[in-house]
């Protein structure tokens, strides 16, 4: 994998963190600093297409005039779904 340098600033705290922690894994600070921004672009990719995805079904059955009949005629299989796996309460 080809690299490309950045360069950017940190504050002192930060810095102080970086040399603690990159030490103590065992790993060199820019090693540190590529996890960190993997993580960060790997949140914000799904969190994106997480929420795309959300927005193409908004609306998705909002042109159906049958919705009540569906939800009846699924409930009604709910019964017979558990009657066969045995799963219906014993009627006292």
């Amino acid at each position: 994998m080809a690299m490309i340098r950045k360069q950017f600033f940190i504050d002192a705290k930060i810095n102080r963190e970086l040399k603690q922690r990159a030490a103590a894994q065992g790993v060199s600070e820019a090693d540190l600093i590529r996890q960190g921004v993997d993580k960060v672009l790997s949140e914000t990719v799904d969190g994106a297409n997480w929420r795309n995805g959300l927005s193409k079904l908004t609306g998705a059955w909002a042109e159906r005039d049958d919705m009540q009949e569906l939800v009846q005629d699924s409930r009604r299989g709910w019964g017979r779904r558990t009657n066969r796996l045995g799963l219906a309460p014993e009627k006292s």
